[in-house]
């Protein structure tokens, strides 16, 4: 893992169908919601640097939809959708997420993201609750390490151009 992203993103492993991703960014949270939230922004940081970011649909409402899809340089398709089930701004999100290639679907866990402001600077706490260990472990396997590092300092990016 980069050292730059290693400084900037934990990543940890509380239980065994866990995964929690920790960022602090320099900007008040309403802002790295907004920045999470709407598609305009979404566009500007989603995914890792390998890959094109094809679709960003968000329908960000308790019971709505969002499909973000990303090709590769060999031209698959890498496909994250889910269902929002609480939204809370600018303190916490949770919705379900689902992986989709070619030949292949996950199941579907579920992510929180909690929002907490300290002297202007937000720290983004994610969960990713998993169905079992194998998801947990496979997802923990697939370079989602670098990518959320890469998409995490774009994010930052992102929320300084919006102070």
């Amino acid at each position: 893992m980069d050292a730059k992203v290693t400084k900037a993103l934990k990543i940890t492993t509380p239980s065994d169908r866990e995964i929690v991703l920790t960022r602090t960014f320099d900007a008040p949270r309403r802002l790295v919601f907004k920045a999470m939230t709407t598609p305009e922004h979404v566009r500007q940081w989603y995914g890792c640097d390998l890959m094109t970011l094809i679709a960003c649909e968000i329908d960000l409402r308790v019971g709505g939809a969002y499909r973000f899809t990303m090709r590769g340089p060999d031209g698959v398709d890498h496909t994250l959708t889910g269902t929002y089930r609480e939204i809370a701004p600018p303190d916490r999100i949770v919705f379900t997420e689902g992986y989709v290639t070619e030949g292949f679907t996950s199941d579907e866990a579920t992510v929180t993201s909690v929002f907490v402001e300290t002297g202007g600077r937000t720290t983004l706490t994610v969960n990713v609750l998993h169905t079992s260990r194998e998801n947990r472990d496979m997802h923990l396997k697939s370079g989602m390490e670098n990518g959320a590092g890469e998409s995490y300092d774009r994010l930052a990016a992102v929320v300084a151009s919006m102070v």
